[in-house]
């Protein structure tokens, strides 16, 4: 029974997505199409990259607030690169990454050796990279990328695969070896489980820490870049609450918010279920504004859900 208990608790992530799939196929008749789905996955390529960040840092016992901003600063920052200083576009979105892996490096430096809260901490260098994307722009959208930055975001193989859900799935699959097949993936655990425990088995602590941030900024400019593309455009705006979008995926996808738990597999049914959710919801004519209530509330019950359990553990 207790087997039993688990293997359902393992897959409600999955029972949800289809039962979400289900309900609306039934409820909206031009949902269940292949073109639809290629729609959502497109969709949620930009949050798949960011939940992947969120769940290194999740893991590790932390939480990044400044994600969703970073993508704008990334956006506009790589955006100039290319047109203001007329970079080639490997080197500008080179110089884009080391923003992302900057902005993660401070953050984690901040709460590792100050033991300031992460939430503090990352919701502060949120409004300092929002700020500075409107600073270097002046608050104007930055236009003129070169065509061939535009295959990122735009782009098809075969003519019906988009590229940047192709990056999405290339950087879950990496992010799930590094999480379960490295000694590095396994410290992660070990950090959000335990800090205490993890100190005294000679793990790095404060090192560990600071690269779950790092990877966090590395894969938010990713995002960002990769928005960018699809945009256009370097966007002073764009961004804004994606983060909140990734953590839903990550707890809905069974990622504790109290660290140490969770697998980057889990996390995909959660960006699925909430990329179906949010999909399902504008065809059948909800509003944004009901969509937010809906994610909301999405969020408190999982996390709701997350904390019982833990107490019925203690």
């Amino acid at each position: 029974m207790v087997n039993i208990k688990i293997n359902i608790r393992n897959q409600a992530v999955w029972l949800m997505l289809i039962g979400v799939v289900v309900i609306f196929s039934i409820a909206i008749p031009n949902f269940a199409t292949s073109g639809n789905f290629i729609t959502v996955l497109r969709q949620v390529s930009n949050i798949g990259i960011l939940a992947v960040g969120m769940t290194f840092v999740l893991i590790a016992g932390g939480i990044d607030l400044s994600i969703g901003n970073m993508i704008a600063l990334v956006g506009v920052a790589t955006a100039l690169f290319l047109t203001k200083f007329q970079m080639p576009p490997v080197l500008g979105c080179f110089l884009g990454l080391c923003i992302g892996i900057l902005v993660g490096l401070i953050n984690g430096i901040f709460v590792t050796y100050t033991r300031m809260p992460p939430l503090i901490m990352t919701l502060g260098m949120s409004y300092v990279v929002k700020g500075m994307a409107f600073i270097i722009t002046a608050g104007y959208p930055v236009y003129g990328l070169p065509p061939s930055i535009k295959v990122l975001g735009q782009g098809y193989i075969f003519t019906f695969i988009p590229v940047c859900v192709l990056i999405m799935l290339g950087i879950i699959v990496l992010g799930a070896l590094i999480l379960n097949q490295t000694h590095l993936g396994r410290q992660f655990y070990a950090l959000g489980g335990n800090e205490e425990a993890a100190r005294l088995s000679g793990i790095n602590v404060k090192g560990v820490r600071v690269v779950s941030y790092a990877i966090c900024g590395l894969l938010a400019a990713v995002s960002g870049i990769v928005m960018m593309s699809r945009i256009n455009s370097g966007q002073p705006l764009s961004g804004g609450g994606m983060e909140m979008d990734a953590l839903i995926a990550c707890v809905v996808g069974g990622i504790s918010v109290a660290g140490g738990e969770g697998r980057a597999t889990g996390m995909i049914g959660g960006m699925l279920v909430m990329g179906v959710l949010a999909n399902g919801l504008a065809v059948g004519g909800m509003s944004e504004y009901m969509q937010t209530v809906v994610k909301g509330g999405v969020l408190i019950i999982v996390v709701a859900v997350d904390c019982l359990s833990r107490n019925q553990k203690a």
